[in-house]
């Protein structure tokens, strides 16, 4: 390994990217997300790396150029829902209604079947387990919504920490988590990964090193240190930590990719196989 990796032998990551808006509501402030995202999509192509990207479905809609490029450029477009509302604060048939609309206006702009998606802030958890039975439904082959661990956002205690699929047939790829004791983080994501002192990054790789099907993600706002601070409302006190670090990102993205990145999510559906079906309703209460 060369310098400023991991220092340890690990699988490639897959590199997933979401795709959303960071402007306050109903603020009249520029549009950034563009910019920032073919910034990314500038970077993956010069290290030859392609990977999933998930689409917030409005987004898409009123963007179709920007998605239709970041499909011509190799990358598997997947839905990231029709709008960044966690599962939580909508009912089954609302999300049922939403995951088919998405799925159809993103095939229809990428030229491409929709394989997975994401629930905003991993918020598939026990009282959303429905869900992976109406994306199964909606057509789709996959999701990467769960932090298989105690977290205080979101989190799904219990699951496993591999690749898997639901008892509906849906594959799960989990978001890779290490941490101490009962202590899990999302520590390869968004925040997690700009936040941390790398030389903690590397030693929770050592401890805990990722498997095949693990991935990274971020946001066009982790790549953009030039975006006016605002009070996040989901947020308040911690908003400050959504601006730290901004700047390292990409070196960061340089350390974790220094050997590569492995296939796009949606290549990767048997290892979900190999890891098997795991019912939710055998965990505790």
């Amino acid at each position: 390994m060369g310098p400023g990796t991991l220092g340890t032998v690990t699988v490639p990551l897959t590199f997933s990217f979401d795709l959303e808006d960071h402007r306050p509501a109903g603020e009249p402030w520029p549009e950034r997300f563009s910019e920032r995202t073919r910034a990314v999509l500038d970077w993956a192509g010069e290290r030859g790396i392609t990977g999933t990207v998930f689409v917030v479905g409005e987004l898409a809609e009123a963007n179709p150029g920007l998605i239709a490029e970041v499909a011509a450029r190799g990358h598997e477009v997947a839905l990231h829902h029709w709008q960044h509302i966690q599962l939580t604060e909508m009912t089954p048939d609302q999300f049922a209604a939403d995951v088919t609309r998405g799925r159809t206006v993103l095939s229809d702009i990428a030229g491409t079947e929709v394989l997975g998606y994401r629930a905003p802030t991993a918020s598939l958890v026990r009282s959303t387990v429905w869900a992976a039975d109406l994306l199964a439904e909606a057509g789709y082959a996959y999701s990467s919504s769960v932090i298989p661990a105690r977290n205080p956002l979101f989190g799904f205690d219990g699951l496993p920490t591999h690749p898997f699929r639901w008892p509906s047939g849906l594959a799960e790829f989990p978001l890779h988590v290490g941490g101490v004791g009962p202590v899990r983080l999302p520590y390869m994501c968004g925040v997690y990964l700009r936040v941390l002192p790398w030389p903690l990054v590397s030693w929770l790789t050592r401890r805990q090193p990722w498997a095949p099907g693990a991935s990274t993600y971020f946001h066009p706002y982790d790549v953009d240190p030039g975006e006016p601070f605002h009070w996040l409302d989901d947020a308040k006190v911690l908003s400050p930590l959504m601006w730290m670090n901004r700047r390292r990102m990409f070196t960061r993205l340089d350390r974790l990719f220094a050997n590569g990145a492995a296939p796009p999510l949606g290549e990767l559906l048997h290892l979900a196989d190999a890891g098997g079906t795991f019912d939710p309703s055998v965990l505790a209460a």
